[in-house]
C-alpha cells in the first residue's frame, strides 16, 4: 500500500504522455476507469443489466478511436464515423457485462498484485510499455526514479490513478479469462484426427454430371413447386420492419464551369511548360508543383489519368489537363521502364457461392450481347461497393486481389468475360480492360477543384421544400428539376444504404420517419441526399410474390440436381457399380484426382465439393460411392489409394503444435459464446438515437 499511496501523493503530467505513448485513452476509458473519476453528465447512451454507460464516456472513447483512425490517414467520413460509434457502443456494452460477471464470481486483484505487475519480475505490459528498457525489460531505473520522486516527472494524481485502475482491471480481466478458458479441453483424438486431416492424402477417380449441363428447358418448374420451396424455408424471408424510400443525391463534383476554370488555368501552366528549357526546374518553381519527377505505376494512379497517361507512351508528351477526382492534373512523361508488376483495370460480378449456375447464364446473356458487362453488374453483382460503377475495380497490380481472383484476372485477354472465378467471398466474372506492363516517370503539376456546395445545399433545400408545399410529389418534382430518383429498401437493423456513405443521422430519419415524409438535406460524405419515405412494412415474412424471383433460380436448380442424380443412379445400378461403365453411360469420362486434401476440398474445374472430397476419404480403398448431390456436380466416386495421416509417424513437436492450434481456437469459440450468452440473457437498452 506504501509505494501506490506515495506514487497518488505525488503526481504528474507526464502520465498523460506516457498513458498515449501506451496507445490512447481508448484502454483506459474501456477499463470503466473514467467512472472511478465520476466522468458523467446524467445522460446515458445505453443501460446494461440497469447499470448505465454514461454518454461522456462513450464519447470520450469515440473521440479516441477517430483520433486513432486519423493517424493513421483514415478519413473520417459519416459511414466510417457511424462504424466506429457502434465499436465503441458494443465494447462498452461487453466490458459492463464483463463486469458484472467479475463481480458474481468474486474476481478481484489484490494491492500486493498490482504493486508486482510495477516491480515483480513480471511486469504488467503497460509498465513494459511506459518504462521498457528497449530490449524487452523494464528500465528499474527509471521506474525506481519515478516512483520515489513523481513530482520530477511532472505527474497528476488523477493519471496516477487512471494508470494503477488500468493495471488492476488488465490483472482481473486476464484472471477472468483464465477462468472461462478453462473449460476449454483438446483430447488426444482430436489431435490426431487434425493430423490425418491436415496429412492425408487421397487419388480419388470420379465422374461428374455438372448441373449447369441441363439445358433450362429441359426442366419444369411450376408454380406449386415454388410455392413448396417457399413454405419449406419460409424462415429464410423473415424480415425486420422495412422502410421503402426514394431518395435524391447532390453529388459533391464541381460544376462544368468549376471544372472549365481548372482546365483554363492548367492550359496557361502547359503553354509555359511546353516552352520551358528545363522542365523539371519549371515544375519545381511552380504553385501547382506535385513535387518531384518519380515513376508511378498504372495502379497508383487516378484512373482518368492513367488512362490518358498510358493512351500514349511517348517520353516528352505532355498530357492533360485532366481532371482526375477533386483535382486537375498536368503531367509530362519523362520516362518508361519495365513495371516490377503488370497492371490491369478490370470490373468485376460477385455472385453468391451457391449461385454458380446464375452465374455462368449470366456470361452467357454477355457473350451473346443481351446485356452488357456494366449493366449486369448494376443488376446481378452482390458487390455493393462498386455494383453502382458497373462492378469497376480500377487499377490493380500483383498482390491486391485474394489469389485465385487475381490469376485469372492477369491471364484474362483483355476485352474478354471471364470465369466464373471461385474465391471466399463467392464466384466473379471478370473484365479485364486495360494492361500496363510498364511504368511511367511523370511530372506532376496539379491544381484543386474547389467546388461550391452552398449551391448544392440549396438545390437539395429546393426539392425538400417545395414537394412538401406544392401540389407535387416528391418524384415529380425531381423530374420538373431533371433530378435522378433512386430507390432502396432499408430495415431496423440496416447499417448502410448501397451507394451511399451514410451516417446515423440517415439511418435515424428513416427509421423514425412515416409515410410521405421528406427529410432535410442530411450529408453522405461525397453528396448531400434528400429522402423521402414511399411505404413502410411491419416486420413479419416476405410475401411469396416479392421473393418469387429469387427462388426460382434456386428450385431450377434442385430440379436439375435430381435429373443429374437420377441419371447416376441408373447408370450405377445397370454397371454394378463400375465406374468404367458408368462414364459412358452417362456420355462422360472418368476423371482422376491425385492428392486430394481434406483442409483443401477443390475439385479442380468445378470448384469447392466439401461433400465429395469427404465422402471420398470415408471410402475404402477401392469402393465406390452412391452417387452425391455436390455443390456443382452430382459425382460417383471411387477411392484408389489414402496415403500418409499415419498418427504413428507424428513427431511430440508436431504433436504439441496442433493440441495448442486446436486449443486456442477453442479458447477463442469459448470466450465469443460465453460473451454471446451474457449478451442474450442481458437487458441491454440502447438510447443511441436519443443522444447521438
Amino acid at each position: 500500500m506504501g509505494m501506490m499511496n506515495k506514487m497518488r501523493e505525488n503526481t504528474a503530467v507526464v502520465l498523460y504522455v506516457l498513458v498515449f505513448a501506451f496507445g490512447g485513452l481508448w484502454v483506459l476509458q474501456d477499463s470503466g476507469a473514467f467512472d472511478a473519476l465520476g466522468v458523467s453528465t446524467g445522460r446515458d447512451v445505453a443501460r446494461v443489466n440497469g447499470e448505465p454507460i454514461p454518454y461522456d464516456l462513450f464519447q470520450q472513447n469515440v473521440e479516441g478511436r477517430v483520433d486513432q483512425y486519423q493517424q493513421q490517414g483514415v478519413e473520417i467520413t459519416p459511414a466510417v464515423q457511424a462504424r466506429i460509434e457502434d465499436e465503441v457502443f458494443n465494447a462498452l456494452v461487453d466490458n459492463r457485462l464483463r463486469e458484472a460477471e467479475m463481480d458474481r464470481l468474486g474476481v478481484s486483484i489484490s494491492e500486493s498484485e498490482i504493486r508486482a505487475a510495477f516491480t515483480g519480475p513480471n511486469p504488467d505490459p503497460i509498465v513494459l510499455q511506459i518504462f521498457g528498457d528497449g530490449s524487452g525489460g523494464v528500465d528499474r531505473a527509471r521506474l525506481n526514479a519515478f516512483i520515489e520522486d513523481p513530482e520530477s516527472f511532472g505527474a497528476t494524481q488523477e493519471y496516477l490513478v487512471l494508470l494503477e485502475n488500468e493495471i488492476g482491471n488488465s490483472r482481473r480481466q486476464a484472471k477472468l479469462d483464465a477462468l472461462i478458458e478453462a473449460t476449454a479441453r483438446v483430447s488426444r483424438g482430436e489431435v490426431e484426427d487434425e493430423y490425418i486431416r491436415r496429412n492425408q492424402r487421397a487419388t480419388v477417380e470420379y465422374v461428374a454430371l455438372r448441373y449447369s449441363d441441363v439445358p433450362d428447358d429441359q426442366v419444369q418448374v411450376t408454380d406449386s413447386d415454388l410455392r413448396t420451396f417457399y413454405n419449406e424455408n419460409q424462415a429464410e424471408f423473415e424480415r425486420l420492419r422495412t422502410f421503402a424510400i426514394e431518395y435524391v443525391a447532390f453529388e459533391k463534383v464541381p460544376t462544368p464551369e468549376d471544372s472549365a476554370n481548372v482546365r483554363e488555368s492548367l492550359n496557361n501552366v502547359r503553354t509555359e511548360l511546353e516552352a520551358a528549357e528545363d522542365a523539371a526546374a519549371y515544375v519545381a518553381t511552380s504553385p501547382y508543383s506535385a513535387g518531384e519527377a518519380a515513376f508511378v505505376p498504372a495502379s497508383e494512379m487516378a484512373p482518368a489519368l492513367a488512362e490518358a497517361v498510358y493512351s500514349d507512351l511517348t517520353v516528352g508528351r505532355i498530357v492533360g489537363p485532366v481532371i482526375a477526382g477533386d483535382e486537375g492534373v498536368l503531367a509530362q512523361i519523362t520516362n518508361v521502364r519495365a513495371a516490377d508488376d503488370t497492371s490491369v483495370k478490370a470490373r468485376h460480378i460477385l455472385f453468391a457461392l451457391d449461385d454458380l449456375e446464375i452465374a455462368q447464364r449470366i456470361k452467357a446473356r454477355i457473350q451473346q450481347g443481351e446485356i452488357s458487362f456494366e449493366d449486369a453488374a448494376v443488376q446481378y453483382s452482390t458487390d455493393q461497393s462498386n455494383k453502382a460503377q458497373g462492378g469497376d475495380l480500377g487499377w490493380f497490380s500483383a498482390g491486391r486481389m485474394v489469389q485465385a481472383f487475381e490469376d485469372a484476372a492477369f491471364a484474362a485477354p483483355v476485352g474478354v468475360v471471364s470465369g466464373p472465378v471461385e474465391t471466399q467471398f463467392g464466384h466473379h466474372l471478370i473484365l479485364v480492360e486495360q494492361r500496363a506492363s510498364q511504368e511511367v516517370e511523370l511530372l506532376q503539376l496539379t491544381l484543386p477543384l474547389q467546388g461550391s456546395f452552398d449551391r448544392l445545399l440549396e438545390e437539395a433545400e429546393d426539392l425538400r421544400y417545395y414537394s412538401e408545399n406544392e401540389d407535387s410529389s416528391f418524384g415529380d418534382e425531381a423530374a420538373r428539376r431533371g433530378l435522378q430518383v433512386q430507390t432502396a429498401n432499408v430495415t431496423d437493423d440496416q447499417q448502410s444504404i448501397p451507394g451511399l456513405q451514410v451516417g446515423r443521422d440517415a439511418l435515424r430519419w428513416i427509421r423514425t420517419s412515416n409515410v410521405d415524409d421528406t427529410s432535410d438535406p442530411l450529408d453522405a460524405t461525397t453528396a448531400f441526399v434528400v429522402y423521402h419515405t414511399t411505404e413502410v412494412t411491419p416486420e413479419g415474412f416476405r410475401p411469396f410474390d416479392e421473393v418469387r424471383d429469387e427462388i426460382e433460380p434456386r428450385v431450377l436448380l434442385e430440379k436439375k440436381k435430381e435429373i443429374q442424380l437420377a441419371r447416376l443412379q441408373e447408370a450405377s445400378q445397370n454397371a454394378g457399380g463400375d465406374l468404367t461403365a458408368i462414364a459412358p453411360a452417362v456420355g462422360q469420362s472418368v476423371q482422376t484426382l491425385e492428392s486430394a486434401a481434406l483442409n483443401a476440398p477443390v475439385i479442380p474445374g468445378i470448384g469447392r465439393e466439401p461433400r465429395v472430397i469427404g465422402t471420398a476419404f470415408g471410402l475404402r480403398s477401392g469402393t465406390t460411392s452412391a452417387p452425391i448431390a455436390g455443390d456443382g456436380a452430382a459425382f460417383i466416386v471411387r477411392t484408389t489409394t489414402l496415403t500418409g495421416g499415419d498418427v504413428s509417424e507424428m513427431t511430440d513437436e508436431e504433436r504439441e503444435q496442433i493440441r495448442t492450434q486446436l486449443l486456442n481456437r477453442k479458447r477463442q469459440m469459448v470466450r465469443q459464446q460465453w460473451l454471446q450468452n451474457l449478451r442474450d440473457s442481458a437487458e441491454i437498452e440502447d438510447f443511441r438515437d436519443r443522444v447521438l
